[in-house]
């Protein structure tokens, strides 16, 4: 009886050598997904000055109108001049992400009105981009020291309907959902590819066709909660405690309104 041999291609080695792709896509895709993740889910330090949401609010949003109105530069120089001295009570590492938005909003603003120096308008290159680094690093400031659930209750205090925060809310909360499905769709592709993939453009309409598909089922899943829970649409009005510290916001505002009137009219009466 022969023994039987085996063959010798069974017992030679297979190597096989795909060849690599870069994987930019893929990789930079879920960089920029765990970075919004992060932002979305920091909290950041109280403030010292424990100002009440609804006092925040009302003193940015109050400031960053005056400024857009404004007329004198005098006035977006002093509010200039109060908000660094709040920046300089910030951290470094606060700062820095503090600052990161609106100086690209300012760059991005003197870009756009560069071409007004060709016609002699050299007093708006330097007054937009002015007020719209004031205006954004007052909002930012306000984001960056108030935590995004606390919004809702500050905007039904002021009056929003109640559609525009139900809208406000879901969106908050979704955006995080689906960055962390996108993240982990990318994550399942990247583990699932091997050699170089010529198609990535199918690759991404598969990526957003399941979080479409994903996004759908969880929109139904939230509407079946709330209905079981009897949720009519309606939120509640937030009545925050009046607090002393909360004083602080009530003169800023009223020292805002009397500089801005001084600077705006007082000029005209003596004319």
């Amino acid at each position: 009886m022969s023994e039987t041999r085996t063959p010798d291609w069974l017992l030679r080695e297979e190597r096989i050598d795909p060849p690599k792709d870069r994987g930019a896509f893929l990789r930079k895709s879920a960089e920029a997904l765990r970075f919004a993740l992060s932002k979305a889910r920091r909290v950041d330090e109280r403030s010292r000055l424990a100002l009440s949401t609804q006092a925040k609010l009302a003193t940015t949003l109050l400031i960053v109108g005056l400024v857009s109105a404004s007329r004198t530069f005098l006035f977006v120089e002093i509010v200039g001049a109060g908000l660094l001295a709040l920046l300089a009570t910030c951290e470094s590492r606060k700062l820095a992400r503090v600052l990161i938005l609106p100086l690209q909003a300012t760059a991005l603003s003197a870009i756009i009105l560069a071409p007004s120096l060709l016609l002699g308008q050299t007093r708006a290159i330097v007054v937009v981009p002015v007020k719209t680094l004031v205006s954004t690093t007052a909002l930012s400031l306000l984001a960056h020291s108030t935590n995004w659930n606390r919004f809702t209750c500050a905007l039904k205090s002021f009056g929003v309907p109640s559609a525009a925060l139900f809208i406000f809310d879901l969106t908050l909360k979704y955006v995080v959902v689906l960055c962390e499905l996108a993240l982990e769709t990318l994550d399942a592709v990247r583990l699932r590819s091997v050699g170089r993939d010529r198609r990535k453009a199918r690759t991404l309409g598969g990526i957003v066709g399941t979080l479409f598909l994903r996004s759908q089922r969880a929109a139904q899943e939230q509407f079946d909660a709330m209905t079981c829970r009897c949720f009519s649409g309606e939120y509640r009005r937030f009545k925050a405690p009046f607090r002393p510290i909360d004083l602080l916001a009530v003169a800023v505002c009223s020292a805002a309104i009397a500089l801005f009137a001084y600077l705006e009219f007082a000029p005209r009466c003596f004319d």
